[in-house]
């Protein structure tokens, strides 16, 4: 029971006690004095109706002292009035025979009052003739003690209850900050930190909350000091701390990944800026010039390249990479146009017109299935190649002669689409005793001669066509119905793009759909990209929210693969984060990886968030994994992805 609750009940009953006792010292009094006018006034009805019998002149004349006593018997409450004569034989009596009907049985049974009796001498002159007996009626006295005690209780439960409801009005501001403190231990079990800004005016009640207070600001610092760890764990592995983009290790990690045929991957372009003569700048104008001048091109490259996953790093002192998955070389020519002609103007920035330094840009396609070296040496081919051209030139490497169509690809889809040919592959993830965390969906197309395509096969062109939201539109619809017809399959875990964050629409009905199926959404988690969350806060967050307010589970995929602060996971509170893939290629041999991911574990489970590693193909990534404190796995350890089971 609470303390409230306690408090409310220990103050009624005084309160009721107290009244009680009051109440009945109150009856009890009143039931005295009416005694006592019972008896006073039996006294004083005998002694004056005795003197008055007294005063008849003729001591036989009955009938006269009949009628006195009538008069006086109808004019009173009395109970008997009898004349006797000197031996006891009675000369008149008078009866009262009514009952007290007005005041119930119970009433009277518990409270007894007494009758009391009176006698006076009736003479005549000086000779005793008779003795008057008055006895009082106790209706009266019954009739007037009811009335007050029904007044009395009524009065009394008036004032029980204003008593009551003061007291229990009192005791909730008295205990307020109690509540408060339920609430900030409440949100601490939840990993949240609320400080009581308001102190109450109670002495103790404002030790406890300053003691509350300074154990949440602890608590709070230590979230906040392990987020900035982690943060700086983060940049000194991955981060090039001149330009700010991922180092050639993070380069490396990513590139296998997109590399790795087992990972879906798409197919892509990868994009090299060499600065030649850069010793010579940094000679003549110092290293500080040299690295403005790097860190100038860095800008200018992610400015010019504008697409949402495109990935920059700095491979070394003089080189520079964008990795632009799903993307197509021709979309390259402009951008790195650009890019040449504003040398120019970057050297006059600097104050570094008499510099020889240049720049030589190249660029080439890579799919899954590649090997790095290989791919590196085609760009080194094609770097050397733009430096033939002359200075700030750019070279296409051309490897595969195969340029896909945009009028093919334009039919290809909408008759995909049209035809209901793309089906829904799953790829489960388990925790180490194999219960099952989620089936991650993957979209495939089934291609005119029956072949099953995956993503990194037609979505470069769904991407470049602009149909990326009617692909998401399709994969939702395709979802839903699977999960209103199998309802005891696991969570199904479905990754959305920047199109349905963009599409107010698209949200909207999304939205809309789950309103009508919330025994659905327990079963159905969203996923979205860490950047995409990150970059488009405004757009994405409102939209997590009301998917959370729904049921629907939240994840973050490519998690930890962004550079930035990690605090917002405790404002967002997602429920669980899907590492990036590239993480379980270097883990084994990357200390700096395993402390990264250590202490990115170590922040995410002080939040209750689980953690998927993913792309674990060999039992010792899943063992360094748990090491780290890791909860589940996916990957072809696990299994590859399959199709759907049932799908209609």
């Amino acid at each position: 029971m609470s303390l409230n609750k306690q408090m409310i009940i220990f103050i009624t009953a005084i309160v009721l006690i107290l009244l009680l006792g009051t109440f009945a010292f109150n009856l009890h009094n009143t039931k005295n004095f009416l005694q006592e006018q019972l008896r006073s006034h039996a006294q004083d009805t005998a002694t004056s109706l005795g003197l008055s019998l007294s005063t008849i002149p003729d001591p036989e004349d009955i009938a006269s002292m009949e009628t006195m006593i009538n008069a006086v018997f109808d004019g009173g409450y009395y109970a008997h009035i009898s004349l006797e004569d000197m031996d006891k034989k009675t000369i008149y009596h008078k009866q009262n025979a009514k009952s007290m009907e007005e005041v119930p049985f119970w009433f009277i049974k518990s409270i007894h009052l007494e009758t009391p009796s009176a006698n006076a001498m009736v003479q005549a002159g000086w000779i005793p003739i008779g003795i008057l007996n008055v006895s009082s009626h106790a209706g009266f006295a019954y009739i007037q003690l009811w009335n007050t005690a029904k007044n009395l209780f009524v009065w009394f439960l008036f004032s029980a209850i204003i008593a009551i409801l003061i007291a229990i009005y009192i005791i909730r501001i008295m205990l307020q900050p109690l509540r408060k403190m339920e609430q900030q231990a409440d949100a601490i079990v939840k990993k949240e930190y609320l400080i009581q800004e308001a102190l109450p005016s109670t002495l103790e009640f404002r030790q406890v909350v300053i003691a509350m207070n300074a154990m949440v600001q602890k608590l709070k610092d230590i979230f906040e000091r392990d987020a900035k760890n982690a943060e700086k764990l983060q940049k000194l592995a991955y981060q090039d701390s001149v330009t700010g983009l991922s180092n050639r290790r993070h380069f490396e990690m990513i590139i296998d990944s997109l590399l790795d045929p087992q990972q879906d991957a798409p197919d892509g372009v990868i994009c090299l800026l060499r600065v030649n003569e850069l010793k010579e700048m940094n000679d003549q104008f110092g290293y500080l010039t040299g690295d403005e001048f790097i860190k100038s091109l860095s800008e200018k490259l992610i400015t010019q390249i504008k697409q949402e996953d495109a990935i920059f790093a700095r491979l070394n002192g003089t080189e520079l990479v964008a990795l632009l998955p799903r993307a197509n070389a021709n979309q390259l020519k402009e951008p790195t146009d650009n890019i040449n002609n504003s040398m120019p103007e970057l050297l006059k920035q600097l104050k570094a017109e008499e510099t020889k330094t240049s720049i030589s840009i190249a660029y080439t396609d890579y799919k899954p299935g590649e090997k790095r070296g290989a791919l590196l040496a085609h760009l080194d081919f094609a770097i050397e190649q733009a430096e033939l051209e002359g200075k700030n030139c750019s070279f296409y490497y051309n490897i595969s002669k195969d340029q896909t169509k945009h009028d093919s690809w334009e039919k290809t889809l909408t008759k995909a689409i049209e035809e209901h040919r793309f089906v829904l592959f799953q790829q489960t993830a388990f925790s180490q005793d194999n219960t099952v965390h989620d089936q991650e969906l993957f979209i495939r197309m089934q291609d005119n001669d029956g072949v099953i395509r995956s993503a990194g096969y037609f979505m470069p062109a769904v991407e470049q066509l602009n149909k990326t939201a009617a692909l998401d539109e399709m994969v939702i619809n395709m979802t839903l119905g699977y999960l209103r017809t199998h309802a005891e399959t696991p969570v199904i875990a479905m990754n959305l793009s920047k199109a349905i964050i963009e599409n107010n629409t698209l949200q909207n009905k999304l939205i809309s759909d789950l309103s009508n199926y919330t025994n659905l959404t327990y079963r159905l988690a969203i996923e979205l990209p860490e950047r995409l969350i990150l970059e488009l806060k405004d757009q994405s967050w409102p939209f997590i929210q009301k998917l959370k307010g729904l049921g629907v589970n939240i994840g973050i995929d490519h998690f930890g693969a962004s550079f930035g602060s990690m605090l917002y996971l405790q404002d967002l509170r997602p429920d669980y984060v899907k590492l990036d893939a590239s993480f379980s290629k270097a883990i084994e041999n990357d200390e700096q990886t395993r402390d990264y991911l250590s202490s990115l574990c170590e922040l995410t489970g002080s939040l209750d968030i689980d953690v998927v590693a993913m792309a674990i193909e060999t039992h010792e990534q899943a063992s360094q994994m748990a090491t780290l404190g890791v909860n589940f796995y996916q990957g072809y350890l696990y299994g590859a992805p399959s199709p759907l089971k049932d799908q209609d």
